[in-house]
Order: C-alpha cells, then structure tokens, then sequence
C-alpha cells in the first residue's frame, strides 16, 4: 500500500547509521582539505588542524600569534626592506666611513704603517660610530615611517589583526641592527686600520652607552615622523640636523675652537652627548667603569620627550597627503601644475597667455612651492653656506694642497649646491608630479608641457643662483675668500654648463626610475659618494690615483676642477667643459628617449 501512496518502505536503523556516518566522513574530508586565513596568517586543516604552513608551530584556530612573532616578522619586514633600499645602507655604513678617513686626514690620523696607535683615534672612531646610529636610526626610521604614513598604511593597519606598536617596534628593531652593525664597522676600521684600543673591561658600558643611543635615537625619529608635513621634508630636516649638528658636538673632533654659541648648542642637543657616552668608554685615560652617568640621563630626557610626541601624534591621519597640501574648500591647491594667475585676465577673451607668460607663472609657482616648504630652503640653500662658515672654523682653516681649507669650502660648496638642486631635488619633483597623475593632467589644460618643464628648469637656475650668491658672499665677509677679477666670466659660465649637466642626468634619473619614491634615494646614493671623491673636500691623498683618474670623467669632478680654475686663475678649462657638455648631452638624450608623462 505505500508503494502504490508513493511511499517508501523504512530502512533498518544500522542501514541509516551507516550512511550517516558516510556523510560524515565526506563533509571531514572536505573541510580538512580546505585552507583558512586567521588573522592574516594561512593555516591548513589538513591532517594537523591550525599548523601554520610557513613553518610556525601549532597555532589554536582563533588565536592571535604573541608578542614575540608580531615583533621578529615584523622586523624581518623592515630588514628586507632596508637592504632592498640601497641609498639606506650607503647613508649609514659607507658616508659613516667617508667621513672617518676624511676626519683622520684633517686631524693628521693615517693609518697603520709601523703598528703604533693614533691617539686621535680614539676619540675619531666614537664620533663615526654616533653618525652610523644617528643615520640608521634617526634619518632613515624617520624617513621611512614617514612614507608609510603619507601611503597611508599607518591608517590601514587599524583594519588589519597587526598592532600598530608591533608595527613600529619592527621598524625600530630592523633600523637598531643597522645602527649596531654600522658601529661594529667604525670599531672594526678602526682597529684594523688606525690601531684603535679596546679594554675589555669597559666594553659592557660601551654596549650599554650604545643601546641608550640608539633607544634615543629612535625616539626622536619617530617623533620627527609625526610632525612634519612630508617624507621629504623629514629626510632634509633630519639629514640636515645630523650633519650640522655634528660639526658643533664634536663627531668630527677636529682641534678648532668652537664660539660660545656653537658649543652651547652642541650641548643642548643629544648628539653631543651621545658622542660623549661612546667615546668615555674608549679612552685610554680613563679609570673605573667608563659610564657616563651625565651624558646617559641627558639622552634619557631626550628619549621621553621623543616617545611623547611621537604618541601623542603618531598614526593620525595627515592633512598632507603624499607631501602635499590638501586643497582646502574654495581654495587652489598649493601642489597643483598647469594653473598661471587668473583675475581680470581672462584665456577666452584674450586667447590665452603668450609663452613667455606660461613660463613665469610655473616660475612663479615653482618658487612658491620652495618657500612654502622652510625645511627644503634650509637645505638647499642653508646647508652649502653653513659648510662655508662652520667647517673652517671648527678645523681651524688649516693649510690643505697648498691652499687654505676656506678657499676648498668656498670653491666646492657652490658645486655641492647646484648638484643638490639639479640632480637631486628637480627630478624629484618633476617626477613626483608624474606618479600622481599631474602631468597626465596636463593635456587638458591650456598650459602646454613644454612650459611647466620650462619654468621648473628656469626655477633651477633662479634657486642655483642664489645658493652660489649666498656661498661666495660668506666665502668673502668670513674667510676674505673671492675669485680673481678674471675669473668672473668663466666661473659664470661653468656654473651654467655645470647645472645644465646635472639637471639633465636628474631628468635622467627620473625618467629611467619608474617609481618617484625611488628616485631621490638613487640620486642621494649617487650623489653623495662622489661628493667625497670628486674633490669638494680634500680626499686626494686617501685615494687611489686610479679612482682619482675615473673620477675625472665622471660629471661632478670636471665641474669643481673648472670652477676652481676659474675661481683661483681665472682660466678656463676647456677639458673639463667639455667633459661636462658631454655628459650633459647623454642625460638630455635619455631624458627625452625614456620621458613619461603618465605613471
């Protein structure tokens, strides 16, 4: 009857269990060949449930990893990502080093021919090792925790499982191991090369001054990351600040009297003591444990109210998005290209500005956006001159290659001026520009490309103009320095190729680098080294005579030979101006083979 009512006839109940546990068996063996993400980590439920794939031991399904993992993965990110940012590692291992040798020659500190130690050196390589740590650090954790703030990652992490202190905790750890190893290399040159001593008795207060460096250091950069207004203007100000500020705390220990004024700052400021810290525990002079007590407590004071500020501050939302203004209501945006002075002129009714108009309101612009970023000025145009003024008097002006080390100053900080302009800040910009989509936007405006090009290169000039302006007038009231009278018109004139050279090989850069958060790291890694070999400071006795003879033909020491012919003879360097107008003509070339005008 159920079979004629539709019906089915029952089955045994072992026949129902079977079947059941059956289909248990399938949804287990379904579910263990799937694979979860919990809380950002990929874990397979396969054969043993919640074991992480990449090797991090059972983990229970939900459970967040702890502290300890947060932070190594953390900084294993951060390291990854120094190594693979070249320009990090040459400002906190190679420039520490260039500036020992350079430090030693002018002191008179050579290295190890008869395995007697340099006194000198014991107080040398403690400064070396403080600009190691204050780069890694300070300018470069500044630097890029600054960057991920103007990306926006710092906000995007409050959506991830990642703490934002585990976060920056890997990044201070990843800059900490730089700093440790950029010490151990000025310890290790200094030793191997200068015969620097080592008590070992002192070498727990050396460990424990350096770990209190560093705990500063980091602070403060953090704190520098929360304040200002771009990533670019942290790496001027930062950068700008350690170098300065060592010239005044005595990382070079050159035998000059410093002015009341230099070494009350010097004292003030933590870098001083920092110096200071490091250096107790290498004299050879000194009895007991060698802790600076004093120096250590100043640098405390100096952490806590970096820590503060960066807590206060940190992780908030900027109102500068990717180093620039963000456009109030009603209001024109400061980092806007293409715009020339409206008002009672209007494009329609007289058909647009004549050329020479396009040229002057980028000129105008350009200029504004130099002024309205304090930290850029300084640099650009505050860094050159102070070098002119500082170092001779700090060095005492001796007598280097046959001419006083003011009339070096004098003759190579102009050079050092316009190829930090040109080469470095230029390209940046223009390149800048391009990542967000300005110069795409170009093409439908009025404003022609060609002009907005047109006045940021004229604005080179301008801004090149008044550094060597500033630089020879200082060179003149400070040191009595001033070109021959013949040698006005030839240094004009080298001048002018000199930044035509570099600011092409910039437009190279930029253009050949597809990223512009790269660009200005290539162009410092580039830049400073041959600041140092090229001749802007008096190296050519530490160098091998055949770096001395590449280095000729590379762009930058042709200029800063012309520019001293000029300067001291009044002659003109025909080999060297043509060294120059060569590579001004490759870096024109690929500037305009490889130029983008959309990302």
């Amino acid at each position: 009857m159920a079979d004629v009512l539709g019906g089915a006839t029952p089955e045994p109940p072992t026949a129902v269990a079977e079947d059941d546990a059956r289909d248990q068996q399938d949804r287990g063996e379904r579910a263990g060949s799937r694979e979860e993400v919990r809380d950002g980590r990929r874990t397979s439920t396969r054969g043993d449930a919640g074991r992480d794939d990449r090797g991090g031991g059972d983990q229970p399904p939900g459970r967040r990893p702890g502290p300890w993992p947060l932070f190594v993965g953390q900084v294993v990110h951060a390291s990854r990502e120094a190594v693979r940012t070249p320009a990090s590692l040459l400002v906190s291992l190679v420039l520490p080093v260039l500036f020992l040798v350079m430090s030693g020659l002018v002191v008179g500190a050579s290295p190890l021919t008869d395995g007697a130690a340099d006194p000198a050196i014991q107080r040398l390589v403690p400064g070396a090792a403080v600009f190691a740590v204050a780069m890694a650090a300070f300018v470069m954790l500044a630097f890029g925790v600054a960057v991920t703030a103007e990306q926006g990652m710092l906000k995007r992490l409050r959506g991830t499982p990642l703490p934002m202190w585990a976060h920056l905790a890997g990044r201070a750890g990843a800059a900490a191991w730089i700093a440790v190893l950029g010490t151990a290399l000025m310890l290790a040159v200094g030793v191997l090369a200068y015969g620097l001593e080592l008590d070992a008795v002192r070498l727990p207060a050396l460990l424990l001054a350096l770990l209190v460096v560093i705990a500063t250091f980091a602070a403060l950069g953090f704190a520098t990351a929360s304040v200002a207004r771009s990533s670019q203007a942290v790496l001027s100000a930062s950068m700008g600040a350690v170098v300065l500020l060592s010239f005044v705390s005595e990382v070079f220990a050159f035998d000059g009297d410093l002015p009341r004024w230099a070494e009350v700052t010097g004292l003030v400021f933590p870098l001083r003591h920092a110096v200071e810290a490091l250096a107790l525990p290498l004299a050879l002079d000194v009895t007991g444990t060698g802790i600076a007590w004093t120096n250590l407590a100043v640098l405390a004071a100096w952490a806590v109210l970096g820590g503060l500020l960066a807590t206060r501050y940190l992780g908030q939302e900027r109102a500068v998005a990717a180093g620039r203004r963000v456009q109030r209501a009603g209001g024109r945006d400061a980092g806007a290209v293409g715009t020339y002075p409206t008002g009672s002129r209007s494009v329609l009714r007289f058909g647009g500005p004549s050329a020479l108009g396009m040229v002057w309101g980028q000129l105008r612009h350009a200029n504004r956006s130099v002024w309205r970023e304090p930290i850029y000025a300084f640099f650009v145009l505050g860094f050159p001159a102070l070098f002119v003024v500082l170092l001779p008097l700090v060095i005492g002006d001796p007598e280097v290659d046959g001419f006083a080390f003011s009339v070096w100053m004098t003759t190579g900080m102009p050079v050092f001026g316009l190829a930090l302009i040109a080469y470095v800040t230029m390209p940046e910009t223009v390149a800048g520009a391009r990542d967000q989509g300005l110069l795409k936007r170009l093409r439908g405006t009025p404003l022609p490309a060609w002009a907005y090009l047109a006045g940021r290169i004229v604005s080179t000039f301008w801004i090149v103009t008044l550094t060597v302006a500033i630089v020879l007038l200082l060179g003149w009231t400070v040191h009595d320095v001033t070109p021959v009278a013949a040698g006005w018109l030839p240094l004009v004139v080298t001048l002018a190729l000199g930044t035509v050279c570099l600011g092409a090989l910039g437009l190279a850069v930029a253009s050949l680098v597809p990223d512009a958060d790269a660009v200005p790291g290539i162009a410092l890694a580039t830049f400073m080294p041959l600041v140092f070999l090229s001749g802007v400071f008096p190296l050519a006795e530490v160098l091998p005579e055949l770096v001395t003879e590449i280095v000729g033909w590379l762009p930058l020491a042709p200029v800063i030979d012309a520019t001293r012919a000029a300067f001291l003879d009044g002659a003109w360097a025909v080999r060297e101006m043509a060294v120059v107008a060569a590579w001004a003509v490759v870096g024109a070339v690929l500037a305009v083979w490889r130029f983008r005008w959309e990302p």
